[in-house]
């Protein structure tokens, strides 16, 4: 508010000023000023003395306080001003700026995306000082934006690298997060190439910086391999057909062999074809282990008499299961007796060691009655099957030929072959008939001898002297590991693969391993807080958050783009505050002009 001085000159060529007050406001965004009162010619107050007149008048409409003022002239101007306003109804408290003005009759959202697990994996990656790792490597500032969305993407939208293109144009906020533009559709898959180029330093700094992290000693090392099937026709160096954990036995696969450490962190990765054999590989994995001498855990597949003379020979340490056949449970005391984390008892025997070498005999009383079970179920439907086929041979509409016969029971000693080997089971012909006449089932000595070993297994080891507690808690990690590693090979994307190249196909599964790295860095800072669900329940709850595009239209010509996350729900914030990433919901504000009304409705 302010005192606005107009010159003018009269008709007889005499100078006059007259005088208003004038306020500022803004139109469309743009400063504009108005005249709220005419003081007229005759307003005498000298000039310097206007500010502390407008001071007094915006005080006293605002309501403030203020000091007994000795100048009466000023006193009785500003009285006058004040009670003219005041017959005006002027409000010095109305808004005076119609940027926020709003056709709210016109406002429409244009766009809702994904972008709370965006912010959780984004934090994970620079946690892991990811992008600074892409910078040593020569990638620029584009590159390592579309390498984190690729990582992102697989943690979040698993798929091949065409589907995280649609992924990021269409469905989440990830470049805006980044302030990155959208890459072309081949640009993916050569940053995936490039990924893979340079896979040996980009784990070796990733498992280095998450040591220094998080603190832990690199002393174990689980080695295990998996693959992955391949549905096309096309044939590769890679594709080649093995034995399937998917049992997909029509379809050729790829094998990846990964070294984890005991903190569920990958330390090493190589791609082989589908057909690799297990103990073969883990020569290469120890060679990509610079050097370093942790403890080496095995399951019975890879633990062969080559390989574990390669660890002896390397100076490694090792534990593994024996691939033996399992002695009966001895019968004398146990050397040691102890519980599992969920109070299970276990006892142990010390065997015999012989060049270096030890063996420890555990027995699992849960485990038996597991084992137990299971056997006791499948004899159960064992004999049933056969009984139902014998009984058959007398009810009309029963097949009762005796090859059929002979071909059904050959077919349930093969379905039922954990227990089938335990029964002698013969198929009498019907004499001058081509029929058959019964089924005989008898119990073999396998069936008393074959559950003595139940819940019994022999560790072997280099560690002679680690107690057989220590020995058995440090080898149950491995199977720990592999429900870690179950992760990557379900919710990440690991199967199947969808290209046939093998140089796609190794950038591919190498963008797993990436996702996997930061997908347990999360789940280990949430397992500190007690949250232990599966990185599928999480990305479902994180998806779920989102970031919606409104339109504020102001006039017909200009509106106001404003983009908000969504409030997070209770289990959201918890794990934004475990990630240490802020709580408010990110407003961006930006003023542009209405799109017309035929390209909107297009």
């Amino acid at each position: 508010m302010y005192i606005r001085t107009k010159p003018r000159t009269l008709k007889s060529g005499e100078k006059a000023c007259t005088y208003s007050l004038v306020e500022s406001h803004r139109v469309q965004g743009s400063p504009k000023q108005r005249t709220i009162l005419n003081l007229g010619k005759d307003f005498n107050l000298p000039k310097k003395r206007w500010p502390a007149l407008m001071q007094f008048v915006m005080d006293e409409l605002r309501g403030y306080a203020r000091l007994p003022m000795e100048d009466e002239v000023l006193l009785q101007t500003g009285q006058d001003i004040l009670r003219r306003l005041n017959n005006k109804g002027y409000n010095i408290h109305a808004p005076r700026d119609d940027r926020d003005a709003i056709l709210t009759h016109e406002i429409h959202h244009t766009d809702t995306r994904t972008v709370g697990g965006e912010r959780v994996a984004l934090s994970a990656l620079r946690t892991l000082g990811f992008a600074q790792i892409l910078r040593s490597l020569k990638f620029n500032r584009d590159q390592i934006n579309w390498a984190l969305a690729l990582v992102v993407g697989r943690m979040l939208s698993p798929g091949s690298e065409r589907q995280t293109y649609e992924w990021m144009g269409e469905r989440s906020s990830i470049l805006e997060l980044l302030h990155g533009k959208l890459p072309g559709d081949r640009t993916l898959y050569r940053i995936a190439a490039r990924l893979y180029k340079h896979r040996k330093m980009i784990m070796d700094e990733l498992f280095g910086n998450t040591k220094a992290l998080l603190g832990f000693t690199e002393s174990i090392a689980f080695f295990d391999l998996t693959n992955t099937y391949y549905t096309g026709r096309k044939k590769r160096t890679l594709l080649r057909h093995g034995r399937s954990k998917e049992k997909r036995r029509d379809c050729p696969l790829v094998t990846l062999a990964l070294t984890i450490d005991a903190s569920g962190f990958p330390r090493t990765a190589e791609i082989l074809p589908g057909n690799a054999s297990e103990p073969k590989t883990l020569r290469t994995a120890i060679e990509q282990l610079n050097g370093s001498k942790p403890t080496v855990i095995m399951d019975a597949g890879i633990a062969t008499e080559a390989n574990l003379t390669y660890l002896k020979e390397q100076g490694l340490n090792w534990i593994c299961v024996q691939r033996t056949k399992t002695p009966p449970v001895p019968t004398h005391e146990p050397d040691q007796v102890f519980q599992t984390t969920s109070e299970m008892e276990v006892r142990a025997w010390e065997l015999e060691q012989e060049d270096g070498e030890r063996r420890v005999y555990l027995h699992s009383a849960a485990r038996q009655a597991l084992s137990d079970q299971i056997i006791t179920t499948k004899r159960t439907k064992f004999e049933a099957a056969i009984t139902h086929l014998n009984e058959g041979l007398t009810v009309p509409g029963r097949p009762k030929n005796y090859e059929v016969i002979e071909r059904k029971v050959g077919r349930l000693l093969e379905k039922y072959k954990q227990v089938g080997y335990q029964y002698e089971v013969k198929v009498i012909p019907k004499k001058d008939s081509a029929h058959a006449e019964k089924i005989l089932l008898t119990r073999r000595s396998a069936y008393d001898a074959c559950t003595e070993a139940f819940g019994g297994y022999v560790l072997r080891t280099s560690h002679t002297a680690w107690p057989c507690e220590e020995l058995a808690r440090t080898y149950w990690q491995l199977g720990e590991i592999e429900r870690t590693f179950r992760t990557m090979k379900s919710d990440l994307g690991f199967r199947p693969i969808y290209h046939s190249q093998d140089e796609q196909i190794e950038a591919h599964l190498f963008l797993s391993i990436l996702a996997f790295h930061a997908v347990h860095l999360i789940r280990s800072k949430l397992g500190t807080k007690q949250i232990h669900k599966s990185w599928g329940t999480l990305k479902v709850k994180l998806n779920e958050h989102m970031r919606v595009t409104s339109v504020l239209p102001q006039n017909k010509t200009h509106c106001i783009l404003l983009k908000q996350d969504q409030d997070l729900k209770p289990f959201q914030r918890q794990i934004f505050q475990i990630m240490e990433l802020p709580l408010g919901n990110n407003t961006r504000r930006t003023k542009a002009k209405r799109p017309k009304k035929e390209d909107a409705e297009v």
